[in-house]
C-alpha cells in the first residue's frame, strides 16, 4: 500500500469512527486532524539529570523535577512532559480538574500527571505498580505526601485483587502492561527477562477503605482500561467522578470502554477527542 493511499484508508477509518460514535465526538478535533499534514516537528524537552541517590536519578524536564530509576530509559520523560503539561491530553470540555478535590492517577509513573494535578489545587491518589518506579514516585511526591495531599499505591488497578504478570517494556516505562491482548500487538517490543508477578486490586477496594470522594478518575495503563473500569463501578456509581480515558491501546477500545461505562447506569455526558484515543465523560 503506497503512502498516499495508507493516509486515505486511515482518514477514513477516523471518519467511520466519529460518525458511529455520533454525538460523542468532537468533531473540531477529527476534522483537525483530518486535514492535518502531520508534517510538524515537536520539539521535546530533553531532561537534565540533576543528582543521583542510589538507584535513582534526580531528572528536571521543563521546569519539573521527578526521580526516575537508573534502570529506565529517561528520554520518554520530554514526551510524557509535553503531552501532559503542553498538549493537556487528560481534560478536554468540562473534563477539568478542581482545587480541593481527589484525583485518581492510575498509570502514574513518573507522576508528571499527579504534579499537574496537584498544580491545580487537587489532591492525588497515585497508582504505580511496577515497585522501583512507584518507589520513584513516592521521592517526588514527598512534599505532598508529607502534606496530606497526595498518596501513593504501589499496586495496580483491575477487576479484582490478585497477583499478576506484568509485562515491561525495556526502554520506555510507560508501555508497561498487565494486558495479554496488548502484548499480542506489540509482542517484538518487549522483553520477558523484565516481567514481574504484581498485586493488582479493584479501586473500589481501596477507595471505600479510604473513605475519601473521588471527583477525577484519570486512568492510562496500557490497554488494562477496561478491567480497571470494571473493578472501580461503585466509585463511579456513588461519586460519579469526571473521567479521562485512554481508549487506543486496543483497537475496539473506543468503542468496548464506552458500552462499560454506560452499562454502569451512571448519566454521563461523554465525548472521544485526539483520534479517539482518549473518551472523556462529565
Amino acid at each position: 500500500m503506497t503512502s498516499i493511499k495508507r493516509k486515505i484508508v486511515w482518514r477514513a477509518g477516523l471518519i467511520n469512527k466519529a460518525i458511529v460514535c455520533g454525538r460523542a465526538t468532537s468533531w473540531q478535533a477529527v476534522l483537525k486532524e483530518v486535514f492535518s499534514s502531520h508534517s510538524e516537528k515537536n520539539q521535546l524537552v530533553s531532561p537534565l539529570e540533576l543528582e543521583r541517590d542510589g538507584d535513582f536519578a534526580l531528572y528536571l524536564t521543563g521546569g519539573k523535577k521527578v526521580w526516575f530509576p537508573l534502570a529506565f530509559d529517561p528520554s520518554v520523560l520530554g514526551l510524557v512532559y509535553r503531552e501532559i503539561f503542553e498538549q493537556r491530553i487528560y481534560e478536554s470540555g468540562s473534563c477539568r480538574i478542581l482545587p480541593g478535590e481527589w484525583v485518581v492517577d492510575a498509570g502514574a509513573c513518573e507522576g508528571f500527571f499527579s504534579l499537574y494535578a496537584l498544580d491545580k489545587g487537587a489532591n492525588v491518589l497515585a497508582f504505580e505498580p511496577v515497585p522501583e518506579i512507584a518507589e520513584a514516585l513516592e521521592k517526588t511526591l514527598k512534599s505532598y505526601i508529607d502534606a496530606g495531599r497526595a498518596k501513593v499505591f504501589p499496586l495496580g488497578l483491575g477487576r479484582k485483587r490478585e497477583e499478576r504478570m506484568i509485562f515491561c517494556h525495556p526502554t520506555n516505562a510507560g508501555s508497561n502492561t498487565f494486558s495479554q491482548e496488548f502484548i499480542g500487538i506489540r509482542t517484538e517490543e518487549f522483553n520477558s527477562k523484565q516481567n514481574k508477578e504484581i498485586t493488582i486490586d479493584a479501586l473500589d477496594s481501596v477507595v471505600s477503605g479510604l473513605g475519601l470522594p473521588v471527583s477525577f478518575l484519570k486512568a492510562d495503563v496500557e490497554g488494562f482500561e477496561r478491567e480497571l473500569l470494571l473493578g472501580a463501578r461503585e466509585t463511579i456509581r456513588r461519586y460519579k467522578p469526571r473521567l479521562s480515558i485512554c481508549t487506543y491501546h486496543l483497537p475496539d477500545d473506543w468503542r468496548v470502554i464506552l458500552g462499560i461505562i454506560q452499562n454502569f447506569g451512571a448519566k454521563y455526558d461523554i465525548r472521544f477527542s485526539g483520534l479517539f484515543e482518549h473518551m472523556y465523560g462529565w
